[in-house]
């Protein structure tokens, strides 16, 4: 008996072990396997002169991630809707379910007996309201229009011309009311320009704090770190343009040349000028990855950080005041 329980122990440790297992792959697999991106575009030799077709454009963007277990993109034009593939399963976007004959046929039932029934309600309308115009109005009604005729007319009887002083009072405390209308105006401005100076004093005080400081060199570096991960490992353009004018195009590829050493190593672009014709001309390939853990871990960084968190709150609080 007790060996019995220990097998069945034994099995379940052994299960549990293995699934705990196969999670503990499945992220790591998550944060460490890169997302590889790819970007194709190509737009044919146009004279501009002769009008830009955007159809002619060719685009992709397609991404693989898992040995391509899941993969998906988007194209222009073939495919406008960004797709989402398992296992060669597309699981996005999702197909519509075509709807069955029958239950088209019990709507258009369901649609006829209504707009019958709507009919009918109409037709019975206009019979009750004849019928209720034809009754007279009663006598009970007719002494309570008396009554209010009479109680106007004393109303009426009843109102006097107002005195002198009255008017002047009236007058008075008119030209009193426009008077402040000006003062009060000037006093909201006022407050809400010191409010605004006090604000601006707090953030000027906040941005030269020595926690600010350290706030914002982190930051900044583990944003440049997140930029460099997510800018193309591999990029090729080349490309051709002209502006139909020799000189404004001359000043244009100037501009590039001077530029041109400061372009990253991986970045290889041929640019080339066509000094006749207003044309355009690319062919561009870029590859490159996104690393869930490297951002999960830069974001981390920031959010936990003390100094961060104590610049969050100051700000937070300047905009609360």
């Amino acid at each position: 008996m007790l060996a019995g329980v220990l097998t069945v122990l034994k099995i379940i440790g052994i299960t549990l072990l293995i699934i705990l297992a196969v999670l503990l792959v499945l992220l790591l697999l998550v944060l460490f396997v890169p997302i590889f991106y790819r970007l194709d575009a190509h737009v044919p030799e146009t004279d501009l002169d002769e009008g830009f077709d955007v159809q002619k454009v060719d685009a992709a963007v397609k991404f693989s991630w898992i040995l391509f277990v899941i993969r998906g993109g988007i194209s222009f034009p073939k495919e406008k809707e960004f797709t989402v593939r398992v296992f060669g399963f597309k699981v996005l976007p999702k197909k519509e379910k075509p709807e069955k004959e029958d239950s088209k046929e019990e709507k258009k039932k369901e649609d006829s007996n209504e707009a019958q029934e709507k009919d009918a309600v109409k037709e019975e309308v206009p019979k009750e309201e004849s019928d209720s115009s034809k009754e007279q109005t009663s006598p009970d009604d007719a002494k309570s229009e008396e009554e209010k005729t009479e109680d106007t007319s004393s109303a009426d009887d009843s109102d006097e011309p107002k005195d002198f002083i009255d008017v002047l009072w009236d007058i008075i405390e008119w030209v009193s009311n426009i008077l402040k209308i000006p003062l009060n105006v000037f006093e909201k401005i006022a407050y809400t320009i010191s409010r605004v100076c006090d604000k601006i004093d707090m953030i000027k005080s906040t941005l030269e704090s020595e926690i600010f400081q350290r706030a914002f060199a982190l930051v900044k570096r583990k944003l440049i770190r997140l930029i460099k991960m997510i800018l193309p490992d591999k990029c090729r353009i080349d490309a051709m343009f002209g502006l139909g004018d020799p000189a404004l195009t001359a000043e244009v590829y100037a501009a590039y040349a001077a530029v041109r050493p400061f372009f990253p190593k991986k970045l290889r672009m041929k640019l080339g000028p066509d000094f006749d014709r207003k044309v355009v001309y690319t062919d561009t390939h870029m590859k490159g990855h996104i690393t869930i853990f490297t951002a999960l871990y830069i974001a981390a960084t920031c959010y936990f950080n003390k100094d961060v968190k104590k610049t969050i709150r100051r700000f937070k609080k300047i905009i609360n005041s």
